[in-house]
């Protein structure tokens, strides 16, 4: 099937701990959109907010292992 010359990106609709969202790229670039949870009734704010996609932070992994090196066993 070719593909929509109108169609500039693709966003899948996510679930997270706090509230559900939708991520997926945009012209090349990883975004993710939130719901303004601070917008107010009459208000001209957004109904969401576009973001680009920052990595996720890495987990506390402990430190790999290295090899004792000469000095570390006394030689």
């Amino acid at each position: 099937m070719a593909k929509d010359p109108n169609e500039i990106g693709a966003l899948w609709l996510k679930h997270g701990p706090k509230a559900s969202y939708l991520s997926g790229v945009i012209n090349g670039e990883n975004v993710v959109v939130f719901k303004n949870t601070h917008k107010t009734d009459g208000s001209k704010q957004p109904d969401y907010r576009v973001l680009k996609s920052q990595p996720k932070p890495k987990t506390d992994a402990p430190a790999p292992v290295s090899a004792p090196s000469d000095d570390d066993i006394g030689l």
